[in-house]
């Protein structure tokens, strides 16, 4: 297995550079990106006037939050010595998404402040807001965790999808699929959505595991097949894979998979991003942004996919150093690789309760 810090920190620092390039574009038609920013579109990270680095989204934030909420789980079990059930990981992601709201300045009707500590909420850069989506923001807000059974809503937004990446890092087949789905139905009710989220962990767990990434993604088409609800994800991901042997890759063919604001979309346009340059990372990047959708959704996901596949040799260190919060992304990857340690230091920063 690829269990080191240059194939988890390629996941996270590979999703924070997607999101990043995709950001500035994210609203934009095909025809204005090119315009504004040339033939090519994006090429290169855009670094506001005043600041020293590109910016994430709320999808990094997120996804910095869902690797919190597992290392807190394992802290958890280990602490209180029991097993780490699939029930106690969830609502310990649950728990971590709200520490999410918090940054955003929302809190639950019945918030405690005990609840917001350990080392990531301490991180001001994570307290920007970024135009955070309204179904998490709206979801989350109640206190209440959705789930299989008592679903929120039926969104089919990504925003439930793009955060899972973390959980393919360390979990087994079993539980990065049932993680990655019950992770996404705590703030979206869609089988699009959560049976997305379930498919995308997997692909990062088959990565992690050494499979070739057509290879992974085939084997997370094939598990996710006969699931109930699943039919719209498996044809938007068959689609996907047919496309990508129809010639050149452009943002035309990106654009007949939709426009990755539905979650079967975006993975579906990541997909195919990614197998169209399966060993360049700034190609895929750049196809997976340049289009008239989510760009920073899909760069996300395809930052996550290839970040892992590549290792984080393959990000040039330009990117690695022109995007926000790269330590402490660094950080968190380091810890995800040792996942538990008996330490003073490691119970501060993720706490047992």
């Amino acid at each position: 297995m690829k269990r080191s810090i240059a194939n988890f920190y390629g996941c996270l620092m590979g999703s924070a550079i997607g999101d990043a390039l995709g950001a500035p574009i994210e609203f934009m038609q095909y025809s204005d990106i090119v315009k504004v920013y040339g033939a090519s579109g994006v090429k290169e990270l855009d670094i506001p006037c005043g600041q020293r680095y590109a910016l994430i989204t709320d999808d990094t934030q997120l996804t910095l939050f869902t690797a919190e909420g597992l290392l807190r789980s394992v802290t958890r079990a280990k602490r209180k010595d029991h097993e780490r059930t699939l029930e106690g990981t969830t609502i310990t992601l649950f728990r971590a998404y709200l520490r999410w709201l918090h940054t955003q300045g929302l809190n639950t009707p019945h918030w405690n402040k005990k609840d917001y500590d350990g080392w990531l909420i301490k991180v001001g850069r994570l307290h920007a807001y970024r135009e955070p989506g309204v179904t998490c923001l709206t979801a989350l807000g109640k206190g209440i965790m959705g789930t299989l059974e008592k679903p929120l809503n039926d969104s089919k937004g990504c925003g439930g999808m793009v955060r899972v990446a973390p959980i393919g890092l360390v979990e087994d087949e079993e539980r990065a699929f049932l993680l990655g789905v019950r992770s996404a139905a705590i703030t979206h009710g869609s089988p699009s959505v959560y049976l997305s989220a379930g498919a995308l962990a997997l692909m990062i767990h088959y990565l992690v595991g050494d499979d070739e990434l057509e290879v992974a993604i085939q084997k997370a088409l094939t598990y996710i097949k006969e699931k109930p609800g699943s039919e719209e994800v498996v044809a938007a991901l068959e689609m996907a894979i047919a496309l990508v042997k129809e010639g050149e890759p452009n943002h035309e063919q990106m654009e007949r998979l939709g426009k990755g604001f539905m979650a079967h979309e975006a993975l579906a346009m990541s997909v195919y991003a990614a197998l169209a340059h399966p060993k360049d990372f700034e190609a895929a990047l750049r196809l997976a942004v340049n289009h008239s959708g989510d760009s920073d959704s899909v760069g996300a996901i395809v930052g996550s996919l290839l970040g892992t596949y590549l290792g984080i040799e393959a990000i040039p260190t330009r990117w690695i150093e022109g995007v926000e919060l790269s330590r402490e992304i660094e950080h968190l990857a380091e810890d995800l690789v040792t996942f538990y340690e008996e330490s003073d230091e490691w119970l501060k920063k993720y706490p047992a309760w």
